[in-house]
């Protein structure tokens, strides 16, 4: 799998990023991901550059589909790791994709020594984009009580080489009435969706299934709310 990644710090200079004497020559990554990738891989190499050990009381991805490493330092009994003078290491994160689309933002967030709970000294940002080789747009529909309950359009897109045909769909909800149409089989899809009433708040989703191999595209999902009025 390939993915390309392009750091934030443009600067023929490395950006560096000081916390205590822990300096990062950037905290933050952009990933451009393959529509086929499964995970990507972020590095952000740091370097000990005062002349006392640093300790990292502990770090963590706030995310079951990220996973964070440390590599350098000498882990203490008590769990810390001790960054030496002059010392270089990297933390390492492995984003694992599943079914997201877009642009995603995750993050390694560290605590040093005598940070509190709450307040952890670094954050290493990473902002994955992954393409949508299908997608709804606009993905949501919404009417408020009590307005006309015209009809508005969804338009389906596949923006990939090869076609991505929808081949079946179907409506969480009879609140809704809507029409599909194949507008250019493969490449654009149509539906029209309106409310059957709009006198009391509803939801519904209409799920489209292609016949995409790549489970990230294997389906669809729009979004139609009668909100409540507005005060």
């Amino acid at each position: 799998m390939q993915y390309l990644i392009s750091s934030l710090a443009v600067s023929v200079l490395c950006v560096h990023s000081l916390y205590a004497e822990l300096v990062f020559s950037q905290t933050e990554e952009k990933v451009d991901a393959a529509a086929d990738a499964k995970e990507v891989n972020v590095e952000f190499p740091f370097e000990n550059k005062g002349d006392e050990p640093v300790v990292v009381q502990r770090f963590d991805a706030p995310c079951s589909c990220m996973y964070a490493h440390l590599e350098g330092g000498k882990k203490q009994q008590d769990g810390s790791i001790l960054i030496a003078p002059d010392e270089k290491g990297v933390f390492k994160g492995r984003f694992e994709l599943g079914n997201f689309k877009g642009t995603v933002e995750k993050k390694i967030v560290i605590w040093m020594d005598q940070d509190p709970d709450d307040k952890p000294s670094i954050s290493l940002n990473t902002q994955v984009t992954i393409p949508y080789l299908i997608a709804a747009f606009p993905q949501s529909l919404m009417w408020q009580v009590g307005e006309n309950a015209v009809e508005k359009i969804i338009e389906v897109k596949v923006d990939h080489t090869e076609p991505i045909k929808v081949i079946k769909h179907t409506s969480s909800s009879s609140n809704f009435s809507y029409t599909f149409t194949i507008k250019e089989e493969g490449k654009l899809y149509e539906l029209k969706v309106k409310p059957k009433s709009t006198e009391k708040v509803t939801f519904a989703a209409i799920r489209l299934t292609t016949d995409s191999a790549n489970p990230r595209y294997k389906t669809v999902q729009t979004f139609m709310t009668v909100k409540p009025e507005k005060k």
